[in-house]
């Protein structure tokens, strides 16, 4: 091969190509431009959801207007209620064992309003409500049952040598703890919950200043005095915690921790799932 010729398997040719970094777009304008238009979209779906969040509470406030306010006169369900006999500010009905009673007594016997109505305001949901219930009696059921072993007397020497051969498993129970809580504070935040139901049911976070740390010491001050009895009466077993919390986000969420799938309704739960405790699974 001639002198003349380019050779271009050559490391001289190599060196002269430009170097392109690996993108989907290479023009920097245009990737400007495209950044924009995302941020664009993300403050327009913000700008809904405060629309959303202000016309809803504009509606809650006309509704609670109208609830408050007696019916009128020319209502036709209030004309019925006068020809049988209703007068404005008596309870309806006849007085009792046909006795005249007079306007005191009615208003603390009978009713003289008609019973409000409550609206459901908040994001949390039945199934929810009813994971409370449940988190609340599996509490006291695990304090009565500590409480029951207390009383029956002092630790045996198998069960000492028992526990001792406990490590791993008790390893195994942190590290699901840790990884349930994770799951169930990421759980919460997506229903806007501002904290833990428990404050164990989401991952300790570490102090960042020493400023933090002084106020923060000074508040637990006072409120150690305060909750000193109830703490050492709530000293839960890491077992007990993750028994508990892996309920809460079941029925709070239809998540199975043991499964690592949060289902569609009860149904597909119940039909897909093993059972509660890591055993059944």
């Amino acid at each position: 091969m001639s002198d003349e010729e380019d050779d271009y398997m050559s490391d001289k040719f190599l060196a002269g190509l430009q170097e392109v970094r690996p993108s989907l777009i290479n023009n920097r304008a245009k990737k400007r431009q495209v950044d924009m238009e995302v941020k664009h979209k993300e403050y327009n779906k913000k700008q809904k959801e405060l629309k959303y969040l202000s016309a809803a509470a504009v509606d809650n406030d006309r509704l609670q207007q109208a609830l408050s306010k007696p019916l009128a006169q020319e209502n036709k369900g209030f004309k019925l209620l006068t020809k049988m006999g209703y007068k404005p500010g008596q309870a309806l009905g006849k007085p009792v064992n046909n006795e005249e009673t007079s306007c005191s007594n009615l208003q603390t016997n009978r009713l003289i309003e008609p019973i409000g109505i409550t609206l459901k305001t908040d994001r949390q949901g039945l199934g929810r409500e009813a994971a409370l219930q449940e988190l609340k009696h599996m509490r006291t059921k695990i304090l009565q049952e500590r409480l029951r072993k207390e009383a029956g007397g002092a630790t045996s020497i198998e069960d000492f040598r028992r526990r001792t051969n406990q490590k791993h498993e008790e390893k195994f129970v942190l590290n699901a703890l840790r990884r349930c809580q994770v799951t169930c504070e990421n759980l919460d935040l997506e229903i806007r919950l501002e904290k833990p139901e428990l404050p164990w049911f989401w991952p300790e976070r570490k102090k960042e200043t020493e400023d933090e740390l002084e106020a923060e010491e000074e508040t637990n001050k006072e409120e150690d005095k305060d909750n000193e009895q109830e703490l050492e009466e709530e000293e839960f077993t890491n077992q007990d915690k993750l028994e508990m919390l892996t309920n809460y986000v079941r029925t709070s969420y239809l998540f199975c921790y043991w499964c690592g799938v949060r289902y569609n309704d009860i149904q597909d739960l119940n039909d897909n799932c093993p059972g509660l405790t890591k055993d059944e699974h």
